[in-house]
C-alpha cells in the first residue's frame, strides 16, 4: 500500500541498489595514500558472496561517480547505469572501483605510467610518480584483499573515458595477465610511433602527446619518445612476440568512441587502434566504432557506453 503523501515527505530518503563509497589506501610504490570510490552491489553486506570487479578510469576518483561532473549527465553517475542493469538482469552483481590516475586537484594526469619527471610539479598527489606500479602491484593487491572480489585475472577488467581509456587500452595491453576485459570510450589514444598520418609534418607530430604541456610530468620536457613508446600500445603490440600477442589476444576489448573528432571526440584514433589490432588479428567486440551517430566527449555519452561495456565485462566474467 502507498505511503499518504504526508508521511512520505518526511521519511528520511533512502538510498536503493548498491552502495559507493569513498575510500583510502597507502601506496608503497607511490609513497603516499590514494583516494578512490568503490561501487558494493545491493546486498554485499548481508552475503559471503564474492564478485568480479571493474577498474574504471578518467583522471580523478570522483568522475564516474559524480552526478554533477558535467551538465550532460542529469544526475545520473556509474552506479545508476549498474543499479539499473542490475535489476533487469542484462548482468550480475559485480564490484566497481573509480580509482585516480591523476594529481589531487585533477591537473596533472599520471595516467598508467612511471612518470619521468613528477618532481616538475607542486600539484599534491603525485608521490614517486610511479603509477603503473601503484595500479598493477598496490591497488589490485588492496582490493582484492579488503573486499570480497574474485581474485582471478578472468574475473577482472578495466575501463576508462578519454585519458582513462587510453590508459585501460594501454593496461590490457601491456599487462594481459592482470585483465581479460578492456573497454574505453573516446580514448585519447596515441598513434603509432607518434606519427600523426594526418600530418604532412616530420614525425614525431602526434601534437597532443608530444607537445601539450599535459603531459610534460610524465613524460619529460623535451619527451623522451624512447620512453613513451613503451606506454603506446600499438608499439607495444607491433612488437609483441608471438607468446606476447597470444597473451594479448586473450583480452576482451570493447572500444568505442563518439561520433566526431577535434574538440568533439577521438574517433580518428579510435579507428587507427582498431586499424592496428586488425593487422594483429584482435577484436573489438563492437562492430561499429561509434556509440551513436551523435555521439559526443561528454558524460552523458560515456553513460550510455558504460551500459554497453558493463554488459560485455560480464558476458566475458561469464565465460568458463
Amino acid at each position: 500500500m502507498a505511503l499518504p503523501f504526508f508521511i512520505q515527505k518526511f521519511l528520511p530518503h533512502v538510498e536503493v541498489g548498491g552502495k559507493v563509497l569513498l575510500k583510502k589506501f597507502y601506496s608503497s610504490s607511490l609513497g603516499i595514500e590514494k583516494h578512490y570510490n568503490i561501487y558494493l552491489p545491493e546486498g554485499y553486506d548481508e552475503t559471503h558472496e564474492r564478485y568480479p570487479v571493474v577498474f574504471f578510469l578518467r583522471g580523478h576518483e570522483r568522475e564516474w561517480f559524480n552526478p554533477n561532473e558535467d551538465s550532460s549527465r542529469n544526475g545520473r553517475t556509474l552506479k545508476h547505469v549498474a543499479d539499473s542493469l542490475i535489476a533487469a538482469g542484462k548482468i550480475g552483481k559485480m564490484i566497481l572501483v573509480g580509482i585516480s590516475t591523476a594529481s589531487e586537484d585533477n591537473s596533472v594526469p599520471c595516467l598508467g605510467v612511471n612518470m619521468l619527471n613528477p618532481h616538475a610539479t607542486t600539484a599534491e598527489g603525485i608521490g614517486t610518480g610511479r603509477y603503473e606500479d601503484y595500479l598493477t602491484r598496490d591497488l589490485i593487491w588492496h582490493i582484492d584483499s579488503t573486499y570480497r572480489t574474485i581474485p582471478s585475472r578472468t574475473k577482472r577488467g578495466i575501463d576508462g573515458f578519454s585519458l582513462g581509456g587510453y590508459t585501460a587500452v594501454m593496461m590490457g595491453v601491456k599487462h594481459p595477465d592482470l585483465f581479460c576485459s578492456v573497454g574505453s570510450y573516446d580514448g585519447t589514444h596515441m598513434w603509432y610511433d607518434f606519427d600523426d598520418t594526418r600530418r604532412n609534418d616530420e614525425p614525431p607530430d602526434d601534437y597532443t602527446w608530444v607537445r601539450t604541456d599535459f603531459f610534460k610530468v610524465a613524460f619529460g620536457e623535451p619527451r623522451d619518445i624512447a620512453y613513451m613508446k613503451q606506454y603506446n600500445p600499438l608499439n607495444i603490440l607491433m612488437n609483441a612476440t608471438p607468446e606476447q600477442l597470444k597473451k594479448i589476444k586473450s583480452v576482451q576489448f570493447h572500444i568505442l568512441s563518439a561520433a566526431y573528432d577535434g574538440d568533439k571526440g577521438n574517433i580518428e584514433r579510435a579507428e587507427h587502434l582498431l586499424e592496428f589490432f586488425k593487422k594483429k588479428g584482435i577484436k573489438n567486440s563492437f562492430s561499429e566504432v561509434k556509440l551513436t551517430p551523435t555521439a559526443l566527449h561528454d558524460w552523458h555519452h560515456a553513460n550510455l557506453y558504460a551500459e554497453k561495456t558493463l554488459q560485455k565485462h560480464w558476458q566475458a566474467f561469464s565465460k568458463p
